[in-house]
């Protein structure tokens, strides 16, 4: 028995660090920033934009990769910054954009880093960060203060997670949308989606495929990439933690905040979503609508992207438009 007992106490130390390391590990959300460089002016506006096509000019993009700008010549009384998912890039939002467009309003599509390119298997794409999606977010937010008076700020997925800190964090908007938001894994605990998030940011960056069976001759748009990084999931989940984080330690600016779901998700908890919307009804001074599309019609992850098998985009852009009061 003696001779055990060191062997407890090495073991009991072990888990002891382990533990310790996991705590310091999860404690450990980063401070994410924006800094508000607003366009004035509708010719500062066009003028942002044209700055930010130079520089995408000089990329290996796809024609479908870069950012889209559809305007009327002129300020508008709406305008709508529309964020693309993860793995996609700006046409996803490009037939929408032009319904948007087609009543009116000013659009704008940032595209996100390392999105669009044209190999669609690069090795960059995994590295993009949270702070990309809030970088991504705050371009199309700065031009369009130049563009409409009310700014309805619109994302998909990881985007609508950067939406959702964007109206924690600027003024100026009036309406967030968060579109299947992706605060956390389908039929996975936040605590455990946090902890392996957490943890892949700490090990090696490396790619999954969306399908494994498919790889890249999955079925979808031929400008999404067919894998992801890591590190680049991993880094939206510890986004969602600092809006979660938030929730009880800052204002949220944003006059309406509307969460569109659907039951037929797989890809994110909708529950941890529902709790998050729950809990911003009890603030005062932002109205939050919440809507999910029932499991029977079949409506996928990916609602925006017409290219997207089974995809109903006349119905999901109708409740959009509903749900933007446009």
């Amino acid at each position: 028995m003696g001779a055990k007992i060191p062997l407890m106490k090495k073991t009991a130390l072990l888990a002891f660090v382990i533990l310790l390391l996991t705590v310091m590990v999860l404690s450990q959300i980063p401070a994410f920033q924006s800094t508000p460089r607003p366009a004035a002016s509708f010719e500062e506006a066009l003028t942002k934009f044209e700055a930010l096509q130079r520089e995408e000019a000089t990329l290996p993009l796809r024609p479908e990769g870069a950012s889209r700008l559809l305007h009327h010549g002129q300020k508008t009384e709406r305008v709508f910054v529309l964020l693309h998912g993860l793995t996609n890039c700006p046409e996803q939002f490009v037939p929408f954009a032009k319904i948007l467009h087609a009543k009116g309003a000013n659009v704008v599509i940032p595209r996100a880093r390392l999105a669009g390119f044209a190999d669609r298997l690069n090795k960059d794409q995994g590295h993009q960060t949270a702070q990309d999606l809030i970088d991504q977010a705050a371009t199309g937010l700065d031009i369009a203060s130049g563009l409409g008076d009310r700014i309805t700020l619109i994302g998909l997925s990881g985007s609508a997670v950067a939406a959702g800190w964007m109206a924690q964090n600027r003024e100026g908007i009036y309406d967030a949308m968060l579109i299947a938001p992706f605060f956390g894994m389908f039929g996975v605990s936040p605590a455990v989606t946090d902890a392996a998030a957490a943890t892949l940011l700490k090990l090696p960056n490396f790619y999954q495929w969306w399908d494994p069976s498919k790889k890249e001759t999955l079925a979808g748009p031929i400008y999404a990439y067919p894998r992801f990084g890591t590190h680049c999931m991993a880094d939206t989940i510890q986004l969602s933690r600092a809006v979660r984080k938030n929730l009880k330690e800052r204002p949220v600016f944003a006059k309406r905040l509307v969460f569109l779901t659907t039951a037929s998700d797989r890809a994110a908890n909708n529950l941890l979503t529902n709790e998050i919307s729950e809990q911003l009804k009890t603030r005062e001074g932002t109205r939050v609508i919440t809507y999910e599309f029932p499991e029977s019609l079949g409506i996928p992850h990916d609602m925006i992207d017409p290219a997207q098998p089974h995809a109903n985009t006349p119905l999901s852009y109708s409740k959009i438009l509903e749900l933007v009061e446009i």
